[in-house]
Formats: C-alpha cells, structure tokens, sequence
C-alpha cells in the first residue's frame, strides 16, 4: 500500500471513530435515564459508588431523584460485574431487610416476591429499582420491567439497603446521596 493511500484509509478512520465515538458515550450515559424517566420525569443522577464483598466488585450502584428530598420519586440502579444467580439476590436482600428491622413475616413474604423477580444476573446486566410514592416499587432488567412489589413499608426497607442512616455500607450511602439527606419515607432526620 502506498503512502498517501494508506494516510488517506487512517484520516478516513480516525474521522469516523470521532464521529461514532462521542454518540455511543453518550448514549451510554443517557441510557439509565431513558429508564427511569417515563416514572420520573425530572430524574437527575445525584451520586454513584461501588458495592464490594470480600474485597471484590460485586456492581456499581447510581442513584437518581425526581426532586432533591425524594418525596416525588427516587430510583437506584445496580450495574452488576459478576454473574450472581436472582435466588442469591433474593436471599441477600432478605437478610438485609431483616437486618434493618424488617418483621419475619415481612420477609418471608417479600423473599417470595423477589424470588420471582430476580432474575441472574451476569456482568454488564443492570437492575433498577424505581420508587413512586403511594403506588409501588418497580424493578427493571436491563431495560426491560420485569415486574413490581406495591407495598410502601417494603419499599421503605427496601431502598434502605442504600440510603439509610443504619445501611451497613455507611460510604457507599454518603457517595449515593451526596449533599442530599435520605429520602422523607427512608428517614425524617437529615443525617449525613
């Protein structure tokens, strides 16, 4: 190949990645919101942070409000770097529901419904979980509404997982919130 035809295939190259570079970022980042947004329609993100266990990363957590006390709707999405089976989800989050105060009873009920919302999940997979207040809990999977729990006391514990005071991963909930408090239905005292 010659020199100028070879400058010319790598201009022709370098030109169509600037192009198609810059889109597919952007897209990328606007993907959660596209969610999120016919629930919540002024969503914005606030903060994100990992989640490990063990020293691994077992998923990036980003949380989104509706407006700045959460009194109109919040959601958390969970982008997941490990294949983990839903029925391990749904014991993990029992635990913590419990964990936080949760009643037996309560638990053993909603372990049932998460059992058959969960699905696996491998890395690259996202779950979101979307709060409206008086209505219900949404859960999505990778873009897709995979069902909804329609109890506001289990989406008090639920969301609590992250958001609470009492959360047992206190600087992932600090890098949730940022310089926002929990949401009212989470906690009615602004601790930080």
């Amino acid at each position: 190949m010659n020199k100028t035809l070879w400058l010319k295939t790598l201009t022709t190259v370098v030109f169509s990645l600037s192009i198609y570079l810059p889109y597919s970022s952007s897209f990328a980042n606007d993907s959660p919101l596209q969610e999120i947004k016919p629930f919540l329609p002024n969503a914005r993100q606030v903060g994100q942070g990992p989640f490990t266990y063990l020293g691994f990363k077992v998923y990036d957590a980003k949380y989104f409000v509706n407006d700045d006390q959460g009194k109109t709707g919040f959601a958390i999405r969970l982008d997941y770097t490990r294949k983990i089976l839903g029925t391990e989800l749904s014991r993990a989050t029992a635990r913590q529901l419990e964990r936080l105060g949760a009643s037996e009873k309560d638990v053993a009920i909603w372990e049932q419904e998460l059992n058959k919302l969960y699905p696996n999940v491998d890395s690259g997979h996202h779950i979101t979980a979307i709060y409206q207040p008086n209505d219900a809990t949404f859960f999505f999977h990778n873009g897709k509404q995979i069902g909804k729990i329609s109890n506001e006391n289990f989406s008090k514990y639920f969301f609590s997982i992250w958001l609470d005071p009492k959360t047992n991963r206190p600087e992932l909930r600090l890098q949730l919130l940022g310089d926002l408090c929990s949401p009212s239905i989470i906690s009615t005292i602004c601790l930080r």
